[in-house]
């Protein structure tokens, strides 16, 4: 029987492994499952993507010979994500989600927020949690197999089915899959599409009903129309049905009304995500404190990007004000951005994310 890694994965991550993680996001057993499973496929996707070129294969057998992942982190994850030891797994996984992704983690955590519900804060915290684990689960079969680079190239490459099979809707293209030949699936059906049939259903009901009296209306009608030698029974016809429709008691239906964010509420959502980077820049003082660092940062560009629909929901003079007042939050933190990048080791974790940053902000002052 073939390997097949997303079966073993899901088995070693589910029950009491997904209880105690999510205990540690915060989240209950199901919701953490739910996560697992988006991102389990996410994952070996990015890591396939990684080894289909030689410099990326060799990147990643080069990691995978680090004693970290010799696979002694799978020997008991229970009782790893249900200790302080956990916080250790998050911060090797801050600068795995870096060196695998890139830029491209903000559109990731927002399919998988879509797709489970979970906000992108703890959808990158899981995802650091993770990343580390199947490393270690990699760098087991290397060790066991024997695999150099183009062995574990070709080993992700034996799972593309069943990567592809498990695959979120949308993920195939953020990850540029589709040139290894796993390509998007459609997206699940919105609940929201069975409101018209509940309509349909109720709108036949309302029919049933109106049918037999109307049915009676112009039978008699036409029976009136003939006796009396009617030019035009059908102009009859339909001026009666006018008259005992609008006698009916059929219920109106309520349109929603739409809630347009105001400067004050844009306002207030942007100096908190300013607050937030100043917090998360501040506590930035080496290597290490960058990996830990990244999720939140991460966070903190989603949470921007989602300022910016807003803005664009707003007049132009409201827009105007709001981007005004941008300058005066910005300003310090590129100051502290400036030392943190100085920092060595730290310019190549952070940079794309303070690129996504910038680019954000540039696309909210327009």
């Amino acid at each position: 029987m073939s390997l097949n890694m997303m079966d073993l994965l899901k088995k070693q991550l589910g029950g009491m492994v997904a209880n105690q993680i999510g205990k540690k996001l915060g989240m209950d057993s199901s919701a953490a499952e739910s996560g697992i499973g988006a991102l389990l496929p996410t994952i070996l996707g990015g890591l396939l993507k990684q080894a289909s070129t030689p410099e990326g294969a060799s990147k990643l057998d080069q990691t995978l010979q680090s004693k970290d992942y010799d696979g002694g982190m799978l020997d008991n994850l229970g009782d790893l994500f249900g200790s302080n030891r956990a916080d250790d797994v998050s911060k090797m996984g801050g600068g795995l989600v870096e060196m695998l992704f890139g830029n491209k983690v903000g559109g990731i955590l927002e399919i998988v927020s879509k797709l489970t519900g979970m906000g992108s804060g703890k959808g990158g915290s899981l995802l650091a949690m993770l990343l580390p684990v199947i490393m270690s689960f990699l760098g087991k079969q290397k060790r066991t197999m024997g695999l150099d680079a183009g062995g574990m190239a070709n080993l992700l490459m034996s799972q593309k089915d069943h990567i592809a099979k498990a695959m979120p809707a949308g993920m195939s293209s953020m990850l540029g899959l589709g040139d290894l030949g796993i390509t998007d699936r459609p997206a699940a059906q919105s609940t929201r599409s069975s409101a018209p049939a509940a309509s349909s259903e109720s709108g036949g009901g309302l029919m049933k009903l109106l049918a037999i009296p109307v049915i009676a209306l112009l039978g008699w009608l036409g029976y009136s129309a003939f006796t009396r030698g009617k030019a035009d029974p059908a102009k009859e016809i339909k001026e009666a049905i006018s008259e005992n429709v609008d006698s009916l008691d059929i219920p109106k239906v309520e349109v929603p009304s739409i809630d347009l964010p105001d400067a004050t509420a844009v306002t207030g959502q942007l100096k908190d995500v300013f607050g937030g980077y100043e917090k998360a820049f501040k506590g930035i003082t080496d290597e290490a404190t960058a990996k830990a660092a990244i999720p939140e940062l991460t966070s903190l560009n989603d949470k921007l990007g989602g300022v910016s629909s807003l803005m664009d929901k707003l007049p132009a003079g409201v827009k105007e004000t709001v981007t005004g007042q941008i300058g005066a939050l910005l300003d310090p933190i590129k100051a502290m951005i400036e030392k943190v990048l100085a920092i060595p080791g730290v310019g190549p974790l952070l940079q794309p994310i303070v690129d996504t940053m910038l680019e954000k902000v540039k696309a909210i002052t327009g």
